[in-house]
């Protein structure tokens, strides 16, 4: 991820758009940006950036791509950087939240760690325990999700007590 090359940081200006973790995926962000329907950009801008300007950055890339496809981080970072009002850019850096959204979109960091939850829990021995740390607020949404939905589905209250679930 430290590379430049490999589009994840948005203060390489001149990198290319690609964001994948594994090179041998074939969706990258540049296909994200510039082949998405408004709509689904929008959704996962807020959804996976919790971006409250989702809408706004989406409608600019769309406009934007229309004039000229967007092939690099810079380019990318210009558009975001100008759909936000400069008095909640304050916050970090612009397009912090943006660049994460893109990224677990591109990787599909979200569903894989739900579904490593569900076989882990599936997995485990009676008083078996399962310990897991999340380090942003999406990831911890989708264990809670997967506790809960074990405690639905598998019955798992009749098999051994979920400790409360804490985020740090």
């Amino acid at each position: 991820m430290d590379n430049r090359e490999r589009g994840f940081s948005y203060m390489s200006e001149e990198s290319k758009l690609d964001m994948r973790m594994d090179k041998t995926s074939s969706l990258t962000a540049k296909e994200v940006v510039n082949e998405y329907k408004e709509e689904r950009l929008a959704r996962i801008i807020s959804e996976y950036g919790e971006e409250k300007f989702a809408k706004k950055i989406a409608k600019n890339i769309c406009e934007k791509r229309k004039i000229k496809e967007i092939e690099t981080t810079g380019e990318l970072v210009d558009i975001i950087r100008s759909s936000i009002p400069n008095k909640f850019s304050k916050d970090g850096h612009p397009a912090k939240r943006t660049f994460q959204a893109i990224r677990i979109e591109v990787n599909n960091e979200i569903e894989p760690l739900y579904k490593t939850i569900m076989n882990s829990i599936k997995a485990l021995n009676r008083n078996g325990r399962l310990c897991v740390i999340t380090f942003h607020s999406l990831e911890d949404r989708a264990v809670k999700r997967a506790f809960n939905d074990a405690v639905r589905t598998l019955y798992l209250s009749k098999r051994f007590t979920i400790l409360r679930l804490r985020s740090c």
